[in-house]
């Protein structure tokens, strides 16, 4: 544990010095900027006069730790990585020691130092110190226009010319006129139909351009009053049709419903009329029969009055009980 702490405070110590080497270096000492581009590799040149008496290199940033290089005869140098986050991503020229970091990472940008140990007569140590600045890479611009009002051949546009992603350190130009701004304001008559407007964007690193016509101004100012106009005249037609037609189904809607009032009130009250009707049942009579079935209803009835007549003339039966032994 003692070690432990031990270890802690001795660490911190090698900070504090190494910030106060690098303060210093920066007072005393021309710092070179160097502009790296995000994703790709940037290159530290040392400048070395006589690369032969170089014996190790002792790389550092501001931040951290880098790596250490030591020079061997007749063979590549030995590169020894310092710090986690620069493994994969740390080389050194053969030829002049130069140090190059791929992959670049925003978080690269820093204030870089390397102590330089030569074996000449004096075994001096030489002492470069290096800005660190990473961009992107930009891409096209876009310009947009607002602001439009067109009148007698002529049209009034303010254009605005924006990166793709919000970058610091970027500048915009605009040709012919080479005025310096993202927004340019642009009074287009029919003398300067066939002017084409260039919107430029710079980084320290890489720059990049988009165009529009002037007639394509004018045309897409046209079309905008023309829309607008054609949309007022749209809701005004609307609304004077909604106007018309909003009384006339309300008066429609009142006669409906009156007419049905009328209608229920009828069939709730019978006039005086109704009331004295009688109504009679009439029966039809049946069609006459044939002479036939007259004919023999006449013979069915006189024969049955002469049985009636003849049973009545008979004395009444005495009923007879005989014994059978």
């Amino acid at each position: 544990m003692i070690l432990r702490k031990m270890a802690q405070h001795y660490l911190w110590i090698l900070l504090l010095c190494l910030q106060t080497c690098l303060e210093a270096a920066e007072s005393n000492t021309d710092i070179l900027t160097v502009n790296g581009i995000l994703g790709e590799t940037v290159t530290f040149p040392l400048n070395i006069q006589d690369v032969q008496q170089v014996t190790a290199i002792n790389w550092m940033s501001s931040k951290t730790t880098v790596a250490v290089v030591v020079a061997r005869s007749g063979a590549p140098p030995e590169i020894i990585v310092t710090n986690q986050n620069y493994k994969q991503r740390i080389n050194v020229s053969s030829q002049n020691y130069n140090l190059e970091i791929s992959n670049l990472r925003m978080e690269d940008a820093a204030i870089y130092k390397a102590d330089i140990n030569t074996d000449n007569s004096e075994k001096e140590t030489l002492t470069r110190t290096y800005k660190l600045q990473v961009y992107r890479r930009l891409g096209k611009p876009k310009i947009t226009q607002s602001l439009m009002t067109s009148a007698n051949s002529t049209c009034n546009v303010t254009l605005t010319c924006s990166a793709e992603k919000e970058e610091n350190n970027v500048t915009y130009r605009w040709s012919p006129m080479g005025t310096e701004g993202s927004v340019l304001q642009v009074f287009q008559t029919p003398n300067n139909q066939e002017l084409t407007y260039t919107c430029t964007a710079w980084n320290p690193v890489s720059n990049n351009s988009d165009s529009i016509s002037a007639q394509q101004l004018c045309a897409d100012s046209a079309m905008g009053l023309h829309m607008r106009h054609a949309g007022w005249l749209s809701g005004l037609a609307v609304l004077f049709l909604v106007i018309l037609i909003l009384p006339a189904v309300l008066v429609f809607l009142f006669y409906k419903r009156g007419s049905s009032f009328k209608i229920l009130k009828g069939k709730k009250k019978p006039d005086a009329d109704s009331k004295n009707t009688i109504y009679t049942c009439v029966t039809a009579p049946r069609a006459p029969q044939p002479a036939e079935l007259r004919i023999y209803d006449e013979i069915l009835l006189s024969k049955m009055d002469k049985t009636m007549s003849t049973q009545d003339s008979k004395p009444p039966a005495i009923p007879s009980y005989e014994s059978v032994i």
